[in-house]
């Protein structure tokens, strides 16, 4: 098989059988963990209904024809539009439930926005705070290597399943975009390159950009993007190195972190963007730390959010490996682990199958462990093609689902397709908390996300209004659905 083409799966969603080879293969412990959460989660009595909105035009072909939607969100202009974005290079703004296209970034950047499929293409954006009055915001695309010098480059070792040396996979770039009128349902500007990250794998890229919705003019945290930065990807198949490029603990990378910075300052490197001073690493004085890291030890951070009330927490969701789906609270200067942890177990430096407990002296580390978490219980029914990866979501804050207000909604989206929830007051550093699976219903059915887009897998993320109500999309089907009132029949 092509190592290119394989790549570009997450490499946990493997059949149950392959793991069983892996465990019976491989020197076992008597303290080695197989069923770290052995409690199933339970179902809640909370549910909410899905109906939906729009559906996003075609843009591939055979099978994979829908377009892949990877964030809906809005400007913060008091607009009301919603924007959500194709991977394959298309942003679309829905007004009155009819979407139009905003901007074709596949026609703007050209020949240069690379989209293999998995996690590449157009992926992710941003409004500035003060879009309505300046027009900005700013995007992340995956790029052939030949368009552009990269401002992170990879300086290690990169090898294929086989330990043979390979190159690099592509780059990732942050573009700043500036719209001539800011009201206008069509793109016209102009645009500038922000940062390039040179990527080694395929997959586990910059993950999402989002400013602090609740910081206010004035505040230190005000106009400062954060950048989600996965760890670069697997090294290989069945069993790979943890983190094989050991980059979740390398403070010389931003691979692995949460970036931090100002888009309209000047006194980084590369002079595009500015590093806040208040940053935990801009004061150190070392030239083999980046000044731009926020916080790091993370796998693939891609999605995180803000609670827009109560003590305004910011969650990451970390996608695992093996064995554990993380939330995390976002703290400053937090190392969550990645790769020497995995939840709050030892994970195996050299196989990430094989979990431990958390030795005596753990406290020692520093390490910061996630607030909740759930495990990969594999139904011994399901054959095939199947995996566990969390996707995170929003504390709702709308006025629709009164009975949902102050929950975290977020969900796995590989092949079960699970929707949960917790208490945000309950998300609490130092303590985890209960996980519970939110019911759904569709025309007064309860129903599976899986059963409702009619495929195989959800591929699902979330996405938030200024009322603070919440949307569903997904990758498989190009729909756009909200989360409503249940109707129960």
């Amino acid at each position: 098989m092509c190592m290119n083409k394989f790549l570009f799966l997450d490499f946990k969603y493997l059949i149950p059988q392959v793991f069983l080879i892996i465990f019976t293969t491989t020197k076992i412990s008597q303290a080695q963990i197989s069923d770290p959460i052995p409690e199933p989660i339970e179902k809640s009595e909370l549910s909410v209904g899905v109906e939906e909105v729009v559906k996003i035009p075609n843009s591939g072909t055979g099978k994979k024809k829908a377009a892949r939607l990877n964030l809906l969100t809005h400007s913060g202009d008091g607009s009301g539009r919603l924007f959500v974005n194709d991977m394959r290079g298309k942003l679309y703004v829905i007004v009155d439930g009819t979407a139009t296209v905003y901007m074709d970034l596949k026609q703007l950047i050209g020949a240069d926005l690379t989209y293999e499929g998995g996690q590449m293409g157009f992926a992710y954006f941003a409004f500035h705070p003060e879009f309505a009055h300046n027009g900005i915001f700013y995007t992340v695309t995956s790029e052939v290597k030949t368009s552009g010098t990269p401002d992170f480059p990879v300086t290690k070792t990169i090898f294929d399943s086989d330990k043979n040396i390979i190159e690099s996979f592509h780059h990732d770039v942050i573009r700043e975009w500036k719209a001539t009128d800011s009201s206008s349902n069509t793109f016209v500007g102009t645009s500038r390159e922000i940062l390039r990250i040179e990527e080694p794998y395929g997959d586990h890229n910059v993950g999402q950009l989002a400013f602090n919705p609740n910081a206010k003019p004035g505040d230190d945290d005000y106009g400062l993007l954060y950048i989600a930065v996965a760890d670069g990807g697997s090294d290989g198949f069945p069993v790979s190195d943890t983190d094989p490029l050991d980059n979740g603990q390398d403070l010389g990378t931003p691979l692995g972190k949460i970036m931090r910075i100002d888009p309209l300052g000047n006194n980084s490197t590369n002079g595009q963007y500015g590093i806040p001073g208040d940053n935990p690493f801009a004061t150190d004085n070392d030239p083999k730390t980046l000044d731009e890291i926020w916080a790091y030890g993370l796998r693939n951070p891609h999605r995180f959010s803000w609670d827009t009330n109560g003590e305004g927490k910011m969650l990451i969701a970390d996608t695992g490996q093996a064995f554990i789906e993380e939330v995390n609270l976002g703290i400053k200067g937090a190392n969550y682990g990645w790769g020497e942890r995995e939840g709050t177990w030892v994970i195996d430096e050299n196989n990430e199958n094989v979990l431990y407990p958390l030795p005596n002296n753990d406290r020692s580390y520093g390490y910061t462990y996630p607030v909740a978490q759930y495990d990969h219980d594999i139904p011994p029914e399901i054959e095939g093609y199947y995996g566990i990866a969390i996707t995170g979501g929003y504390v709702y804050r709308g006025k629709a689902i009164p009975e949902l207000i102050g929950q975290y909604i977020f969900a796995d989206f590989a092949n079960d397709a699970r929707f949960f929830h917790i208490p945000v007051d309950e998300l609490v550093d130092g303590k985890q908390a209960k996980v519970k699976e939110l019911r759904l219903f569709e025309g007064g059915q309860e129903a599976s996300f899986l059963e409702i887009i009619g495929k195989e897998r959800s591929d699902v993320r979330f996405g938030v209004d200024e009322e603070g109500e919440i949307y569903v999309t997904s990758k498989q089907d190009g729909k756009v659905r909200k989360l409503v009132p249940s109707t129960k029949n």
